[in-house]
Protein backbone atom coordinates (compact mmCIF):
# COMPACT_ATOMS: atom_id res chain seq x y z
CA UNK A 1 0.00 0.00 0.00
CA UNK A 2 3.00 2.73 0.68
CA UNK A 3 4.65 1.53 -2.46
CA UNK A 4 1.17 2.16 -4.25
CA UNK A 5 0.56 5.50 -2.48
CA UNK A 6 4.45 6.92 -2.92
CA UNK A 7 4.23 6.02 -6.82
CA UNK A 8 0.46 7.73 -7.05
CA UNK A 9 1.24 10.79 -5.01
CA UNK A 10 4.84 11.10 -7.07
CA UNK A 11 2.69 10.93 -10.35
CA UNK A 12 0.47 13.60 -9.37
CA UNK A 13 3.32 15.73 -7.95
CA UNK A 14 4.81 15.62 -11.28
CA UNK A 15 1.79 16.28 -13.80
CA UNK A 16 1.21 19.27 -11.37
CA UNK A 17 4.38 20.55 -11.83
CA UNK A 18 4.46 19.90 -15.48
CA UNK A 19 1.06 21.73 -16.09
CA UNK A 20 2.30 24.57 -13.51
CA UNK A 21 4.66 25.32 -16.49
CA UNK A 22 1.93 26.30 -18.26
CA UNK A 23 2.13 30.47 -18.76
CA UNK A 24 0.30 32.14 -16.08
CA UNK A 25 -1.20 28.72 -14.67
CA UNK A 26 0.53 28.94 -11.37
CA UNK A 27 -0.91 32.31 -10.88
CA UNK A 28 -4.23 31.79 -11.64
CA UNK A 29 -7.15 32.34 -9.82
CA UNK A 30 -9.25 29.58 -7.82
CA UNK A 31 -11.93 29.11 -10.83
CA UNK A 32 -9.31 28.10 -13.02
CA UNK A 33 -6.86 26.23 -10.68
CA UNK A 34 -9.48 24.52 -8.34
CA UNK A 35 -10.86 22.98 -11.86
CA UNK A 36 -7.69 22.25 -13.31
CA UNK A 37 -5.87 20.82 -10.08
CA UNK A 38 -9.87 18.64 -9.28
CA UNK A 39 -8.61 17.03 -13.23
CA UNK A 40 -5.47 16.29 -12.54
CA UNK A 41 -6.39 14.71 -8.97
CA UNK A 42 -8.80 12.76 -10.93
CA UNK A 43 -7.10 11.89 -13.95
CA UNK A 44 -4.16 10.41 -11.34
CA UNK A 45 -6.56 8.41 -10.01
CA UNK A 46 -8.59 6.80 -12.75
CA UNK A 47 -5.34 6.00 -14.79
CA UNK A 48 -3.66 4.30 -11.19
CA UNK A 49 -6.88 2.24 -11.25
CA UNK A 50 -6.13 0.39 -13.97
CA UNK A 51 -2.89 -0.43 -12.31
CA UNK A 52 -4.28 -0.95 -9.30
CA UNK A 53 -6.57 -3.89 -8.04
CA UNK A 54 -8.22 -1.75 -5.32
CA UNK A 55 -9.64 1.14 -7.30
CA UNK A 56 -11.31 2.12 -4.30
CA UNK A 57 -7.84 2.73 -2.51
CA UNK A 58 -6.86 5.06 -5.27
CA UNK A 59 -9.86 7.13 -4.61
CA UNK A 60 -9.24 7.22 -1.22
CA UNK A 61 -5.75 8.63 -1.77
CA UNK A 62 -7.58 11.27 -4.03
CA UNK A 63 -9.51 12.40 -1.39
CA UNK A 64 -6.44 12.59 0.71
CA UNK A 65 -5.11 14.72 -1.62
CA UNK A 66 -7.57 17.17 -2.25
CA UNK A 67 -8.35 17.44 1.64
CA UNK A 68 -4.51 18.28 1.94
CA UNK A 69 -4.30 20.60 -1.14
CA UNK A 70 -7.52 22.46 0.52
CA UNK A 71 -5.51 22.48 3.77
CA UNK A 72 -2.68 24.13 2.12
CA UNK A 73 -4.85 26.47 0.46
CA UNK A 74 -6.49 27.64 4.11
CA UNK A 75 -3.17 27.71 5.84
CA UNK A 76 -1.33 30.01 3.00
CA UNK A 77 -4.62 32.32 1.59
CA UNK A 78 -2.35 34.41 -0.88
CA UNK A 79 -1.44 31.71 -2.55
CA UNK A 80 -3.07 30.47 -5.68
CA UNK A 81 -4.84 26.67 -6.03
CA UNK A 82 -2.39 25.64 -8.10
CA UNK A 83 0.49 26.83 -5.71
CA UNK A 84 -1.06 25.20 -3.03
CA UNK A 85 -1.41 21.65 -5.22
CA UNK A 86 2.08 22.17 -5.97
CA UNK A 87 3.27 21.93 -2.55
CA UNK A 88 1.07 19.61 -1.20
CA UNK A 89 1.27 17.05 -3.64
CA UNK A 90 4.53 17.22 -3.73
CA UNK A 91 4.98 17.30 -0.16
CA UNK A 92 2.59 14.02 0.05
CA UNK A 93 5.01 12.23 -2.24
CA UNK A 94 7.83 12.98 -0.28
CA UNK A 95 5.83 11.49 3.09
CA UNK A 96 4.74 8.51 1.25
CA UNK A 97 8.32 7.78 0.22
CA UNK A 98 9.83 8.09 2.96
CA UNK A 99 7.63 5.90 4.81
CA UNK A 100 8.01 3.20 2.34
CA UNK A 101 11.63 3.60 2.79
CA UNK A 102 11.70 2.95 6.45
CA UNK A 103 9.24 0.12 6.06
CA UNK A 104 12.00 -1.68 3.37
CA UNK A 105 14.36 -0.37 6.09
CA UNK A 106 13.53 -1.76 8.87
CA UNK A 107 11.02 -5.18 7.95
CA UNK A 108 14.15 -6.92 7.35
CA UNK A 109 17.03 -7.11 9.80
CA UNK A 110 20.07 -8.58 7.93
CA UNK A 111 22.84 -7.40 10.55
CA UNK A 112 23.82 -4.20 12.98
CA UNK A 113 25.52 -2.58 9.78
CA UNK A 114 22.92 -3.13 7.94
CA UNK A 115 20.49 -1.02 10.25
CA UNK A 116 23.02 0.93 11.04
CA UNK A 117 23.46 1.96 7.04
CA UNK A 118 20.41 2.29 6.42
CA UNK A 119 18.91 3.89 8.92
CA UNK A 120 21.95 6.69 7.80
CA UNK A 121 20.70 6.62 4.30
CA UNK A 122 17.00 7.36 5.62
CA UNK A 123 17.94 10.40 7.83
CA UNK A 124 19.89 11.62 4.50
CA UNK A 125 16.48 11.11 2.47
CA UNK A 126 14.62 12.85 5.36
CA UNK A 127 16.94 15.31 5.31
CA UNK A 128 17.51 15.96 1.72
CA UNK A 129 13.32 16.00 0.81
CA UNK A 130 13.38 17.93 3.70
CA UNK A 131 15.28 21.01 2.08
CA UNK A 132 13.67 20.73 -1.65
CA UNK A 133 10.29 21.04 0.15
CA UNK A 134 12.09 24.36 1.97
CA UNK A 135 13.48 26.00 -1.54
CA UNK A 136 9.73 25.13 -3.27
CA UNK A 137 8.11 27.22 -0.50
CA UNK A 138 10.02 29.89 -1.54
CA UNK A 139 9.34 29.03 -5.30
CA UNK A 140 5.45 29.21 -4.56
CA UNK A 141 5.93 32.55 -2.37
CA UNK A 142 7.66 34.53 -5.41
CA UNK A 143 5.51 32.96 -8.10
CA UNK A 144 2.08 31.82 -6.70
CA UNK A 145 1.33 34.50 -3.92
CA UNK A 146 -0.77 37.46 -4.49
CA UNK A 147 1.25 40.79 -3.95
CA UNK A 148 0.34 42.75 -0.66
CA UNK A 149 1.07 46.48 0.04
CA UNK A 150 4.68 47.19 0.35
CA UNK A 151 5.85 49.34 3.24
CA UNK A 152 5.23 52.99 2.67
CA UNK A 153 7.35 55.61 3.46
CA UNK A 154 7.70 59.60 4.08
CA UNK A 155 9.55 61.31 1.07
CA UNK A 156 9.96 64.47 2.81
CA UNK A 157 11.82 62.26 5.18
CA UNK A 158 15.86 63.43 4.53
CA UNK A 159 18.06 62.46 7.65
CA UNK A 160 21.98 62.69 7.59
CA UNK A 161 23.39 59.95 5.48
CA UNK A 162 27.12 58.57 5.98
CA UNK A 163 27.85 56.10 3.11
CA UNK A 164 31.01 53.82 4.00
CA UNK A 165 32.65 52.12 1.39
CA UNK A 166 35.36 49.60 2.57
CA UNK A 167 38.58 49.07 1.14
CA UNK A 168 41.40 46.76 1.30
CA UNK A 169 44.55 46.32 -1.36
CA UNK A 170 41.67 47.50 -4.47
CA UNK A 171 42.89 48.35 -7.89
CA UNK A 172 42.44 52.40 -8.48
CA UNK A 173 40.64 51.95 -11.64
CA UNK A 174 37.98 50.03 -10.22
CA UNK A 175 37.46 52.01 -6.93
CA UNK A 176 37.59 55.23 -8.46
CA UNK A 177 35.04 54.66 -10.92
CA UNK A 178 32.99 53.80 -7.30
CA UNK A 179 33.75 57.11 -5.70
CA UNK A 180 32.79 59.11 -8.79
CA UNK A 181 29.72 57.87 -8.62
CA UNK A 182 28.93 58.63 -5.17
CA UNK A 183 30.30 62.07 -5.37
CA UNK A 184 27.07 62.49 -8.27
CA UNK A 185 24.64 61.58 -5.79
CA UNK A 186 21.75 63.55 -5.34
CA UNK A 187 21.14 63.90 -1.53
CA UNK A 188 20.94 66.93 0.69
CA UNK A 189 22.63 65.77 3.79
CA UNK A 190 25.31 63.18 2.53
CA UNK A 191 28.92 62.18 3.68
CA UNK A 192 30.72 59.38 1.96
CA UNK A 193 33.36 57.68 4.36
CA UNK A 194 36.11 56.20 2.61
CA UNK A 195 37.73 53.41 5.03
CA UNK A 196 40.49 51.82 4.02
CA UNK A 197 41.64 48.90 6.36
CA UNK A 198 45.31 47.56 6.65
CA UNK A 199 46.15 48.02 2.89
CA UNK A 200 49.89 47.12 3.22
CA UNK A 201 51.31 49.18 -0.27
CA UNK A 202 51.39 53.00 1.08
CA UNK A 203 51.66 54.15 -2.18
CA UNK A 204 47.75 52.68 -3.55
CA UNK A 205 45.87 54.17 -0.10
CA UNK A 206 48.24 57.61 -0.46
CA UNK A 207 46.43 57.46 -3.95
CA UNK A 208 42.52 56.61 -2.55
CA UNK A 209 43.14 59.45 -0.03
CA UNK A 210 44.50 61.81 -2.73
CA UNK A 211 41.21 61.23 -4.59
CA UNK A 212 39.29 61.62 -2.15
CA UNK A 213 40.59 65.37 -1.44
CA UNK A 214 39.92 65.75 -5.19
CA UNK A 215 36.06 64.90 -5.04
CA UNK A 216 35.28 67.32 -2.26
CA UNK A 217 34.39 67.79 1.08
CA UNK A 218 31.42 65.33 0.75
CA UNK A 219 34.63 62.64 1.34
CA UNK A 220 36.45 61.42 4.22
CA UNK A 221 39.28 59.44 3.96
CA UNK A 222 40.59 57.08 6.73
CA UNK A 223 43.19 54.54 6.71
CA UNK A 224 43.81 51.91 9.59
CA UNK A 225 47.09 50.29 9.90
CA UNK A 226 47.50 46.59 11.55
CA UNK A 227 43.53 46.85 12.76
CA UNK A 228 41.81 43.89 13.62
CA UNK A 229 38.39 42.51 13.22
CA UNK A 230 38.55 42.44 9.00
CA UNK A 231 36.24 44.12 7.62
CA UNK A 232 33.52 44.30 10.48
CA UNK A 233 36.02 45.44 12.79
CA UNK A 234 37.51 48.59 10.38
CA UNK A 235 33.65 49.47 10.25
CA UNK A 236 33.03 49.53 14.05
CA UNK A 237 35.65 52.28 13.99
CA UNK A 238 34.00 53.87 11.11
CA UNK A 239 30.72 54.25 13.35
CA UNK A 240 32.81 55.67 16.34
CA UNK A 241 34.25 58.76 13.97
CA UNK A 242 30.86 59.53 12.12
CA UNK A 243 29.69 62.87 12.95
CA UNK A 244 27.09 63.48 16.01
CA UNK A 245 24.39 64.18 13.58
CA UNK A 246 24.71 61.21 11.21
CA UNK A 247 21.80 59.01 12.05
CA UNK A 248 21.57 56.61 8.55
CA UNK A 249 24.75 54.83 7.42
CA UNK A 250 24.95 52.92 4.39
CA UNK A 251 27.53 50.63 2.78
CA UNK A 252 29.11 50.57 -0.95
CA UNK A 253 31.42 47.70 -2.08
CA UNK A 254 34.27 49.20 -3.37
CA UNK A 255 33.62 47.91 -7.05
CA UNK A 256 29.94 49.36 -7.38
CA UNK A 257 28.57 52.36 -9.30
CA UNK A 258 25.60 53.53 -7.77
CA UNK A 259 23.05 55.54 -9.37
CA UNK A 260 22.22 58.89 -8.45
CA UNK A 261 18.90 58.89 -6.51
CA UNK A 262 20.43 56.19 -3.95
CA UNK A 263 19.59 56.76 -1.26
CA UNK A 264 16.99 59.56 -1.83
CA UNK A 265 14.64 56.32 -3.66
CA UNK A 266 14.45 54.72 -0.33
CA UNK A 267 15.70 56.67 2.72
CA UNK A 268 11.97 57.27 3.23
CA UNK A 269 10.80 54.14 4.90
CA UNK A 270 13.28 55.42 7.94
CA UNK A 271 10.61 57.54 8.29
CA UNK A 272 8.71 54.60 10.21
CA UNK A 273 11.01 54.20 13.66
CA UNK A 274 10.59 50.62 13.37
CA UNK A 275 12.66 50.86 10.47
CA UNK A 276 15.96 49.70 11.40
CA UNK A 277 17.48 48.56 7.71
CA UNK A 278 16.58 48.85 4.18
CA UNK A 279 18.08 46.34 2.04
CA UNK A 280 18.17 46.50 -1.96
CA UNK A 281 19.22 44.17 -4.38
CA UNK A 282 22.94 43.35 -5.66
CA UNK A 283 23.44 44.06 -9.11
CA UNK A 284 26.00 43.57 -11.63
CA UNK A 285 27.63 44.74 -14.68
CA UNK A 286 30.20 43.15 -17.66
CA UNK A 287 28.38 39.90 -17.63
CA UNK A 288 26.19 39.52 -20.60
CA UNK A 289 28.66 38.62 -23.61
CA UNK A 290 29.98 35.60 -21.38
CA UNK A 291 27.99 32.37 -21.02
CA UNK A 292 29.83 31.56 -17.57
CA UNK A 293 28.88 35.24 -16.20
CA UNK A 294 25.52 35.00 -17.16
CA UNK A 295 25.02 32.05 -15.65
CA UNK A 296 26.52 33.40 -12.47
CA UNK A 297 24.50 36.71 -12.99
CA UNK A 298 21.27 34.59 -12.76
CA UNK A 299 22.49 32.03 -9.93
CA UNK A 300 22.54 35.78 -8.30
CA UNK A 301 19.60 36.99 -8.86
CA UNK A 302 17.63 34.31 -7.84
CA UNK A 303 18.20 34.96 -4.09
CA UNK A 304 16.71 38.75 -4.42
CA UNK A 305 14.14 38.11 -6.81
CA UNK A 306 13.30 34.43 -5.30
CA UNK A 307 14.19 33.84 -1.41
CA UNK A 308 13.87 37.89 -0.58
CA UNK A 309 10.49 38.45 -1.55
CA UNK A 310 9.54 35.10 0.31
CA UNK A 311 11.78 36.34 3.75
CA UNK A 312 9.91 39.70 3.44
CA UNK A 313 6.62 38.27 3.91
CA UNK A 314 7.32 37.61 7.25
CA UNK A 315 9.78 40.61 8.26
CA UNK A 316 12.50 37.79 7.82
CA UNK A 317 14.88 39.51 5.42
CA UNK A 318 18.65 39.69 5.74
CA UNK A 319 20.81 43.12 5.63
CA UNK A 320 22.95 41.31 2.99
CA UNK A 321 25.62 44.19 3.19
CA UNK A 322 25.69 46.29 0.15
CA UNK A 323 23.35 48.75 -1.19
CA UNK A 324 21.88 48.53 2.06
CA UNK A 325 20.97 51.00 4.68
CA UNK A 326 20.75 50.90 8.36
CA UNK A 327 20.15 52.80 11.34
CA UNK A 328 22.81 53.70 13.05
CA UNK A 329 21.16 54.31 16.61
CA UNK A 330 20.16 50.70 16.44
CA UNK A 331 23.17 49.39 14.98
CA UNK A 332 25.04 51.27 18.10
CA UNK A 333 22.02 49.41 20.50
CA UNK A 334 22.79 45.56 19.00
CA UNK A 335 26.52 46.74 19.81
CA UNK A 336 27.96 47.16 16.46
CA UNK A 337 29.45 44.50 13.62
CA UNK A 338 30.40 41.41 15.01
CA UNK A 339 33.95 40.86 13.80
CA UNK A 340 33.88 36.96 14.79
CA UNK A 341 31.58 36.48 11.76
CA UNK A 342 32.59 36.30 8.59
CA UNK A 343 28.77 37.11 6.69
CA UNK A 344 28.55 40.19 9.68
CA UNK A 345 25.90 41.76 7.68
CA UNK A 346 23.32 38.82 8.16
CA UNK A 347 24.30 38.10 10.88
CA UNK A 348 23.69 41.65 12.58
CA UNK A 349 20.14 41.61 10.73
CA UNK A 350 19.27 38.76 12.58
CA UNK A 351 20.01 40.69 15.95
CA UNK A 352 18.07 43.75 14.87
CA UNK A 353 14.90 41.59 14.15
CA UNK A 354 15.41 40.56 17.50
CA UNK A 355 14.68 43.44 19.18
CA UNK A 356 11.34 43.86 17.63
CA UNK A 357 12.63 46.08 14.72
CA UNK A 358 11.58 45.86 10.79
CA UNK A 359 13.90 45.20 7.82
CA UNK A 360 12.07 46.28 4.51
CA UNK A 361 13.30 44.80 0.77
CA UNK A 362 13.12 47.29 -1.78
CA UNK A 363 13.12 45.04 -5.42
CA UNK A 364 14.61 47.60 -7.56
CA UNK A 365 18.54 47.60 -7.75
CA UNK A 366 20.00 50.95 -7.78
CA UNK A 367 23.96 50.33 -8.35
CA UNK A 368 25.82 47.26 -10.23
CA UNK A 369 29.14 45.89 -9.19
CA UNK A 370 31.39 43.78 -10.34
CA UNK A 371 31.42 39.80 -9.85
CA UNK A 372 34.04 37.04 -9.41
CA UNK A 373 35.80 36.78 -12.79
CA UNK A 374 37.35 33.54 -12.07
CA UNK A 375 36.66 30.32 -11.01
CA UNK A 376 38.77 30.39 -7.72
CA UNK A 377 37.78 33.79 -6.58
CA UNK A 378 33.90 32.91 -6.84
CA UNK A 379 35.11 30.21 -4.91
CA UNK A 380 36.56 31.86 -1.94
CA UNK A 381 33.29 34.26 -2.10
CA UNK A 382 30.67 30.88 -1.54
CA UNK A 383 33.30 29.45 1.15
CA UNK A 384 32.81 32.78 3.13
CA UNK A 385 28.77 33.06 2.40
CA UNK A 386 28.64 29.20 3.84
CA UNK A 387 31.02 29.72 6.43
CA UNK A 388 29.26 32.30 7.56
CA UNK A 389 25.62 30.31 7.84
CA UNK A 390 27.45 27.64 9.63
CA UNK A 391 28.96 30.53 12.36
CA UNK A 392 25.08 32.10 12.86
CA UNK A 393 23.84 28.44 13.16
CA UNK A 394 26.52 28.29 15.83
CA UNK A 395 25.99 31.55 17.98
CA UNK A 396 21.91 31.88 17.47
CA UNK A 397 20.71 28.14 17.31
CA UNK A 398 18.86 29.00 20.74
CA UNK A 399 17.29 31.97 19.59
CA UNK A 400 16.17 30.19 16.53
CA UNK A 401 15.04 26.35 17.82
CA UNK A 402 14.06 26.96 21.73
CA UNK A 403 10.94 28.87 22.29
CA UNK A 404 11.43 32.31 24.63
CA UNK A 405 14.65 32.43 23.52
CA UNK A 406 14.62 34.42 20.68
CA UNK A 407 13.55 37.82 22.53
CA UNK A 408 11.33 39.45 19.89
CA UNK A 409 11.21 36.63 17.22
CA UNK A 410 8.40 35.70 15.58
CA UNK A 411 7.98 32.22 14.20
CA UNK A 412 8.67 33.03 10.89
CA UNK A 413 11.66 34.79 11.44
CA UNK A 414 13.16 32.14 13.31
CA UNK A 415 11.80 29.62 10.52
CA UNK A 416 13.55 31.54 7.78
CA UNK A 417 16.69 32.50 9.30
CA UNK A 418 16.74 28.73 10.33
CA UNK A 419 16.32 27.41 6.65
CA UNK A 420 18.83 30.54 5.50
CA UNK A 421 21.82 28.34 7.35
CA UNK A 422 20.64 25.05 7.48
CA UNK A 423 19.73 25.36 3.30
CA UNK A 424 23.44 25.11 3.15
CA UNK A 425 23.53 21.51 4.10
CA UNK A 426 21.99 20.81 0.50
CA UNK A 427 25.57 20.60 -0.93
CA UNK A 428 26.87 17.76 2.11
CA UNK A 429 23.88 15.89 1.39
CA UNK A 430 25.02 15.43 -2.27
CA UNK A 431 28.33 15.07 -1.77
CA UNK A 432 27.62 11.93 0.46
CA UNK A 433 24.67 11.31 -2.01
CA UNK A 434 27.76 11.06 -4.56
CA UNK A 435 29.74 8.78 -2.38
CA UNK A 436 27.06 6.50 -1.47
CA UNK A 437 26.23 5.57 -5.39
CA UNK A 438 30.07 5.47 -6.15
CA UNK A 439 30.65 2.87 -3.59
CA UNK A 440 26.99 1.28 -4.86
CA UNK A 441 28.87 1.43 -8.69
CA UNK A 442 31.69 0.31 -7.98
CA UNK A 443 30.52 -2.67 -6.10
CA UNK A 444 27.94 -3.69 -8.04
CA UNK A 445 30.28 -3.25 -11.12
CA UNK A 446 32.37 -6.06 -9.51
CA UNK A 447 28.71 -8.56 -8.66
CA UNK A 448 28.59 -7.11 -4.67
CA UNK A 449 26.51 -6.03 -2.80
CA UNK A 450 26.78 -3.00 0.16
CA UNK A 451 25.33 -3.70 3.83
CA UNK A 452 22.79 -1.05 2.95
CA UNK A 453 19.09 -0.88 1.84
CA UNK A 454 18.54 -1.29 -1.70
CA UNK A 455 15.61 -0.79 -4.42
CA UNK A 456 13.90 -2.36 -7.21
CA UNK A 457 10.99 -2.04 -9.92
CA UNK A 458 9.03 1.29 -10.27
CA UNK A 459 10.32 2.61 -6.85
CA UNK A 460 13.68 3.56 -8.13
CA UNK A 461 12.04 6.06 -10.24
CA UNK A 462 10.73 8.11 -7.61
CA UNK A 463 14.00 9.74 -6.50
CA UNK A 464 15.10 10.45 -10.18
CA UNK A 465 11.80 12.16 -10.20
CA UNK A 466 12.24 14.25 -7.28
CA UNK A 467 15.60 15.13 -8.39
CA UNK A 468 14.00 16.20 -12.21
CA UNK A 469 11.42 17.70 -10.54
CA UNK A 470 12.83 20.03 -8.37
CA UNK A 471 15.62 21.08 -10.86
CA UNK A 472 12.99 21.92 -13.11
CA UNK A 473 10.85 23.69 -10.76
CA UNK A 474 14.07 25.84 -9.92
CA UNK A 475 15.42 26.77 -13.46
CA UNK A 476 11.67 27.34 -14.54
CA UNK A 477 11.31 30.01 -11.75
CA UNK A 478 14.73 31.37 -12.12
CA UNK A 479 13.63 31.98 -15.90
CA UNK A 480 10.09 33.88 -14.66
CA UNK A 481 12.14 35.69 -12.30
CA UNK A 482 15.08 37.04 -14.18
CA UNK A 483 13.36 36.40 -17.49
CA UNK A 484 16.46 35.10 -18.82
CA UNK A 485 16.81 32.35 -21.47
CA UNK A 486 16.36 28.20 -20.54
CA UNK A 487 20.11 27.91 -21.45
CA UNK A 488 21.28 30.57 -19.11
CA UNK A 489 19.17 29.64 -16.18
CA UNK A 490 20.41 26.21 -17.22
CA UNK A 491 24.50 27.76 -16.67
CA UNK A 492 23.00 29.31 -13.58
CA UNK A 493 21.98 25.55 -12.09
CA UNK A 494 25.47 24.49 -12.91
CA UNK A 495 27.27 27.47 -10.96
CA UNK A 496 25.22 25.91 -8.12
CA UNK A 497 26.49 22.63 -8.45
CA UNK A 498 30.13 23.85 -9.44
CA UNK A 499 30.26 25.01 -5.92
CA UNK A 500 28.88 22.29 -4.19
CA UNK A 501 32.46 20.73 -2.81
CA UNK A 502 33.96 23.91 -2.00
CA UNK A 503 30.34 24.93 0.27
CA UNK A 504 30.84 21.08 1.33
CA UNK A 505 33.83 22.09 2.82
CA UNK A 506 32.78 25.59 4.63
CA UNK A 507 30.37 23.70 6.12
CA UNK A 508 32.43 21.09 7.68
CA UNK A 509 34.97 23.77 8.40
CA UNK A 510 31.95 26.17 10.08
CA UNK A 511 30.91 23.12 12.43
CA UNK A 512 34.38 22.02 13.78
CA UNK A 513 35.42 25.76 14.26
CA UNK A 514 34.05 29.07 14.86
CA UNK A 515 36.79 31.70 14.24
CA UNK A 516 38.36 32.51 10.76
CA UNK A 517 40.09 34.57 8.62
CA UNK A 518 38.23 36.94 6.38
CA UNK A 519 38.48 35.77 3.01
CA UNK A 520 38.50 38.64 0.38
CA UNK A 521 36.92 38.21 -3.18
CA UNK A 522 39.05 39.92 -5.93
CA UNK A 523 37.79 42.97 -7.83
CA UNK A 524 40.09 42.01 -10.56
CA UNK A 525 40.72 39.14 -12.60
CA UNK A 526 45.11 38.39 -12.41
CA UNK A 527 45.65 36.92 -16.11
CA UNK A 528 44.09 34.30 -18.45
CA UNK A 529 44.56 31.03 -16.45
CA UNK A 530 46.30 28.24 -17.75
CA UNK A 531 44.45 24.88 -18.42
CA UNK A 532 46.92 23.43 -16.02
CA UNK A 533 45.70 25.99 -12.94
CA UNK A 534 42.33 25.44 -14.41
CA UNK A 535 42.70 21.87 -13.51
CA UNK A 536 44.23 22.68 -10.30
CA UNK A 537 41.75 25.21 -8.65
CA UNK A 538 39.16 22.37 -9.07
CA UNK A 539 41.15 19.21 -8.83
CA UNK A 540 39.08 18.05 -6.39
CA UNK A 541 35.45 18.28 -8.26
CA UNK A 542 37.26 17.20 -11.43
CA UNK A 543 38.70 14.00 -9.72
CA UNK A 544 34.71 13.06 -8.39
CA UNK A 545 33.29 13.70 -11.88
CA UNK A 546 35.84 11.26 -13.55
CA UNK A 547 35.18 8.95 -10.80
CA UNK A 548 31.09 9.75 -11.21
CA UNK A 549 31.57 8.90 -14.93
CA UNK A 550 33.54 6.35 -14.77
CA UNK A 551 31.79 4.00 -12.29
CA UNK A 552 28.28 4.37 -14.19
CA UNK A 553 29.91 2.81 -17.42
CA UNK A 554 31.49 0.36 -15.48
CA UNK A 555 28.61 -0.92 -13.66
CA UNK A 556 26.00 -0.62 -16.67
CA UNK A 557 28.18 -2.73 -18.68
CA UNK A 558 29.26 -5.20 -15.94
CA UNK A 559 25.77 -5.55 -14.49
CA UNK A 560 22.80 -4.22 -16.68
CA UNK A 561 19.67 -3.54 -15.97
CA UNK A 562 16.80 -0.99 -15.00
CA UNK A 563 17.90 -0.55 -11.82
CA UNK A 564 21.36 0.38 -12.35
CA UNK A 565 20.41 2.60 -15.24
CA UNK A 566 18.84 4.97 -12.92
CA UNK A 567 21.42 4.66 -10.29
CA UNK A 568 23.70 5.09 -13.43
CA UNK A 569 21.65 8.06 -14.28
CA UNK A 570 21.79 9.76 -10.65
CA UNK A 571 25.45 9.18 -10.77
CA UNK A 572 26.14 11.03 -14.13
CA UNK A 573 23.74 13.98 -13.04
CA UNK A 574 26.29 13.92 -9.97
CA UNK A 575 29.29 13.85 -11.91
CA UNK A 576 28.09 16.69 -14.72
Amino acid sequence: MLLHAALFFGALAGATTLVALIPRVIAARIWVGLPLGLVLIGLTASIASFESADPAFDNELALIALVTVTVTRLWQRRWSWMGAQLFATACLAAIAYLLFAGQLTFETVRGFIYVVASAALLLLEIAALSLSASYLFEIIEALARKPQRQHQGDPSFLPKVALQVPAYNEPMEVVAETLKSLAAIDYPDLIVQVVDNNTPDEANWRALEKLCQELGPRFQFMHLENWPGYKAGALNEANRRLPKDVEIVGVVDSDYVVNADWPRAVVDHFADPKVAFVQTPQNYRDWSDDQYLRGLYYSYQYFFEITMPSRAHRNAIIFAGTMGLIRLSVLREIGGWNSDIVTEDAEASLRMLARGYRGVYEPRPFGAGLMPLSFDGLKKQRFRWALGGMQILRLHWKSLLVPGAGEKLTLGQRIHYLLGSVQWFGDPLMACFTLLLLATAFATAFHHQLPIRTMTGAILGLPVAFLATGLLRAVWAMKLKTRCTWRDAIAGLQVWFALSWVVTLACVRGLLRFHTAFLRTPKSKEGEATWFQVLRSASIEVLLSVAGFVAAIAMLIRAPSMSTAALSFLLVFQAS
